[in-house]
Formats: C-alpha cells, sequence, structure tokens
C-alpha cells in the first residue's frame, strides 16, 4: 500500500507568483491613487480662488480699489482650511492699476511637486498657471477641470 503525502502550505515559486502579481497591481494602482488625491487638492483649491475673487468683487465695490486700507483679507488664504496646507493663495495688485487683481495659489506641502504648477485666476476671470511652475504637457485646460 502507498502512502500519500498530503500537502500542506505554499510552494516557493507560488509565493514568489503571487508577490509579483502582488507587486504589478501596485505599480498600476499607486500612481492612478495619488493623481487623483492630487486632482482633489486641485479641485478644492479652485473653488477657494473663484471664493476669493466673489470676496475682491465685493472688495472693490465697497473701496472703489482692489488695495486700500485695510488691505484685503482673503477668506480662503490656504487649502485645505485646515491641517496641513497645500495651497498657499495670495492676492496681487498692479500697482499702476488699482482695479484689477490676480490671485495666484502657490504649491506647497503634499502639493509642492504637483506637475500642474502654480494656479492664478485674475479679475477678469482667466484662468491661468503660473510661468514656469508646471511640467512640460501640462497647459490650462489639463489642470483646470
Amino acid at each position: 500500500m502507498r502512502s500519500r503525502h498530503l500537502r500542506h502550505g505554499f510552494t516557493l515559486i507560488e509565493l514568489m507568483i503571487a508577490m509579483a502579481v502582488l507587486a504589478i497591481l501596485a505599480a498600476v494602482a499607486l500612481p492612478a491613487f495619488f493623481e487623483s488625491i492630487a486632482r482633489a487638492s486641485r479641485g478644492e483649491m479652485q473653488a477657494a480662488l473663484l471664493e476669493d475673487a466673489g470676496y475682491m468683487q465685493h472688495y472693490y465695490a465697497s473701496h472703489d480699489a482692489f488695495m486700500d486700507t485695510p488691505p484685503p483679507r482673503l477668506p480662503a488664504a490656504r487649502t485645505p482650511r485646515t491641517g496641513a496646507a497645500s495651497y498657499a493663495i495670495a492676492v496681487s495688485v498692479p500697482a499702476g492699476d488699482p482695479t484689477s487683481f490676480v490671485l495666484t495659489a502657490r504649491r506647497t506641502g503634499s502639493m509642492s511637486t504637483d506637475a500642474c504648477g502654480d494656479f492664478t485666476l485674475d479679475s477678469l476671470g482667466r484662468r491661468g498657471l503660473a510661468p514656469g511652475t508646471a511640467a512640460a504637457g501640462r497647459d490650462v485646460a489639463t489642470c483646470w477641470r
């Protein structure tokens, strides 16, 4: 009578194949996951820029200029409003033209290496990217969505 050898557990080859499959899945899924997090941060920042632009229009109605005493204090000077900042938002008013402004959202913290760069929004509602901050292949249409 022959004795049967019952196999218990996995062989080393089976474990190595399972680890390779997991590594491939992680290599594909992690970049997409981090890009979706970055897209959410950009969306929150863009909403804050639009809120600040509305505030600046209200400020202009009260002061007849975008810069006066006291200077404007943006309601959303950073995003997110609590926790570690991803973007710092500042307003600039050209010295020769107090009837216009440019809001700039500069990357900080976890977004400091974002390929879209720094975002701008001016008093005419024109959306843009700060010159020299976006990676090659990134433009206003792909970043401002």
